[in-house]
């Protein structure tokens, strides 16, 4: 198993004198001092509920009402107001399980099963990390899952409308907790699944993917790994997203889910420059529209030029990707827009 607090350290130190395209970008700068304060007080056990977590990596559904204050407030103000009123339809509509619901139900019917047949009922989130949300979505199943875990059951489910065969090997950048890994490896154990990511999130994956699957499974960043030179993954793998350059591997799937659009324009350029050299044949992009605000001032919350979803898909065009699927509600409501990608025919 390795060594995280170790790995952590170490990949703190190596991004420091990485080339500056790689360094945590004016977005991301606060992220890194709140996960790591996290990660000091409360350990990676209980990542998934980390108060940083629902802003940097782990998003929830609702309005972060708990259990306790839903029930002090139907006892003390509902059942006051009406005493017939009943429990569960009160905490339904506060939990966030019916947005929940929804964006499951959206996967479930907009997954194309005879491109990819694909069982959505199966495995579940796990509860390694100590998630506070965990919704049900099949009467008699013991699926659960959270918010991340149902995003990417919808990048994959626009996905599935445009592949010619199930894909069998997915590389990620800025993966959060590597949940991508855990929704195709579960269901494929022959799948191959790569994140690339800053520390500590480096450090995050790499744990929850080794609990998952055995250490024997994950490539992580160890002593041997980090040596200079090519780096193979025969399996599944976390690495540095500084490394990406060495990543001796092709792959059929990239997916970039709320990361690009907290990055400059010309960082995502070289990293869709550097995926596409991977001979990705399928790319899935789920971003901001209009790109994140611009910052006032470097320093200052917020992108210093934003990168919109027009700008991702001019990048993967330029490299013989085209824009197959464009995807806005139901799969996604709000700023976000979902697109899917496919290698034009040479």
């Amino acid at each position: 198993m390795t060594d995280h607090a170790e790995l952590t350290n170490r990949t703190l130190d190596e991004l420091r004198v990485a080339p500056e395209r790689y360094r945590p970008t004016n977005f991301w700068g606060p992220g890194v001092d709140a996960l790591l304060g996290d990660l000091e007080r409360r350990g990676l056990e209980t990542f998934k509920s980390w108060p940083s977590a629902a802003v940097w990596f782990n998003p929830y559904y609702g309005d972060g009402w708990t259990d306790a204050t839903m029930a002090a407030t139907y006892e003390t103000v509902v059942r006051k107001i009406r005493p017939t009123a009943k429990k569960h339809y009160f905490v339904q509509a506060l939990n966030g399980s019916q947005q929940a619901r929804r964006d499951y139900d959206v996967a479930c019917v907009g997954w194309d099963q005879q491109r990819w047949p694909f069982d959505l009922a199966s495995g579940g989130e796990s509860t390694i990390g100590k998630p506070w949300q965990r919704y049900g979505a099949e009467r008699g199943t013991d699926f659960r899952f959270g918010r991340a875990y149902a995003n990417y059951l919808l990048c994959l489910s626009a996905l599935s409308r445009h592949v010619d065969t199930p894909p069998r090997s997915f590389l990620e950048l800025g993966g959060g907790f590597g949940v991508l890994g855990e929704i195709v490896t579960s269901r494929d154990p022959g799948a191959r699944y790569v994140d690339l990511d800053i520390p500590p999130l480096l450090s995050v994956a790499t744990y929850y993917l080794e609990s998952l699957l055995g250490a024997e499974r994950v490539t992580s960043y160890d002593q041997a790994a980090s040596a200079p030179g090519p780096i193979h993954v025969p399996q599944s793998g976390v690495l540095p997203n500084y490394r990406i350059e060495d990543l001796d591997a092709e792959f059929e799937v990239f997916v970039n889910s709320f990361s690009f659009q907290e990055m400059e324009p010309d960082v995502v350029d070289h990293y869709i420059d550097q995926v596409c050299a991977k001979g990705i044949r399928y790319a899935v992009s789920l971003n901001s529209r209009a790109g994140k605000p611009r910052a006032a001032n470097p320093g200052d919350w917020g992108a210093l030029e934003p990168v919109t979803s027009a700008n991702i898909i001019e990048m993967f065009a330029t490299r013989g990707l085209e824009l197959v699927g464009s995807y806005d509600a139901p799969y996604v409501r709000g700023a976000g827009q979902l697109n899917v990608f496919r290698r034009q025919a040479d």
